[in-house]
């Protein structure tokens, strides 16, 4: 796997697309703005052309009004990963959303996830020994980490563990091989491209 990371208008695209060219690579986008659908021109989401070159995933997932979080993109980028290691391809992760590339190559922790107020309501209504029993049943694994009268962590760990869809995510071994480019041009360059960027967003509408 490959990732290629760096600020706006710094060239990822465009490298990106030589080097899947090249390695019969495919292209995970780590853009939380990317995935909404229809949003194209403030996003500098890959144009058709570039789509039809190269695949491209985790682009267009769902619409402006739906919640979308670093959880979600998680399970959608691996499953994308899943898929281009099944047909003996190359991934390329791309983007400036850096939680989203920690989330992918490196792993989750809980502090990493964000809240939801009314599921944390309806849970600090429980007393302590109800929400280890829940947390229990979902990932006794956690459970064994948090002490049992401790409110405030079972709250978290259960709020976690509901968003998530299962056990707590964990930093520890999550770590993905990957060759990572980052990318850093100077900065009277990087301003002259997100000038020019910006011209070409407003000429397209």
């Amino acid at each position: 796997m490959i990732a290629i990371v760096g600020p706006t208008a710094s060239g990822k695209t465009a490298l990106a697309m030589r080097v899947a060219e090249r390695v019969r690579g495919e292209i995970v986008s780590a853009d939380s703005r990317q995935v909404y659908r229809g949003m194209d021109i403030g996003t500098a989401k890959p144009t058709a052309e570039e789509r039809a070159r190269i695949g491209h995933h985790v682009v267009d997932v769902v619409d402006p009004g739906e919640r979308y979080d670093v959880l979600r993109y998680q399970r959608d980028a691996r499953a994308a990963l899943a898929d281009i290691r099944a047909r003996a391809r190359i991934a390329l992760v791309v983007g400036g959303t850096g939680l989203y590339v920690r989330a992918l190559l490196d792993g989750l922790d809980v502090a990493s996830v964000p809240h939801d107020p009314e599921l944390r309501a309806r849970l600090e209504a429980e007393d302590p020994a109800t929400l280890h029993k829940r947390l229990h049943a979902i990932d006794p694994d956690a459970a064994s980490r948090v002490d049992p009268r401790n409110r405030r962590r079972l709250v978290r760990y259960l709020e976690v563990a509901t968003i998530a869809g299962g056990p707590v995510p964990r930093v520890r071994g999550a770590s993905v091989p990957a060759l990572r480019i980052g990318l850093r041009p100077p900065r009277d360059v990087l301003i002259a491209a997100i000038e020019r960027r910006v011209r070409e967003m407003v000429a397209a509408g």
